[in-house]
């Protein structure tokens, strides 16, 4: 997702939110795996929510305001998002995307908007070189969310 290695619990915890966003399994699973993990060697809460942030707005729901405003400033998912918007495009991915966004800007999670801008253009640059037009809609419909959400703040 960004370079970082997983520890299996990172992993296991990566597959609940998964499952949860799949409707395999429900958020409490997921919630109750992440509070057991305090105090455990190595857990760092910033990961575990830029996780469930990606997979699972329900668990990010749920283990927000177990995270400490200076483990959310160490989010990454504004990173996270925009590096994978050259695969994820889909009007499903690019609307949970955008709820996801305002989501960790109303629960203090600092998102930098001008990063989701800089890989929202150069994903739809990249499909501008073989894709069609309603491909490229649901990112231009992105962009204009964060452009807008850019005018806000």
């Amino acid at each position: 997702m960004d370079g970082h290695i997983r520890s299996e619990r990172e992993e296991i915890f990566e597959d609940l939110c998964i499952s949860v966003d799949a409707d395999e399994a429900h958020e409490q699973e997921a919630i109750e795996y992440f509070e057991s993990q305090f105090g455990e060697a190595d857990f760092d809460p910033a990961q575990w929510l830029d996780i469930a942030l990606y997979y699972s707005p329900a668990v990010a729901g749920g283990i927000v305001d177990l995270v400490t405003p200076d483990d959310k400033a160490r989010s990454n998912i504004a990173e996270i998002i925009a590096d994978n918007l050259d695969i994820s495009y889909g009007e499903d991915e690019c609307q949970q995307f955008a709820e996801t966004i305002q989501f960790a800007m109303a629960n203090g999670i600092p998102v930098d908007l001008d990063v989701l801008l800089d890989g929202c253009m150069r994903a739809i640059d990249d499909l501008d070189t073989w894709a069609e037009d309603d491909v490229k809609e649901p990112l231009i419909r992105l962009r204009e969310e964060l452009l807008r959400l850019q005018g806000e703040h």
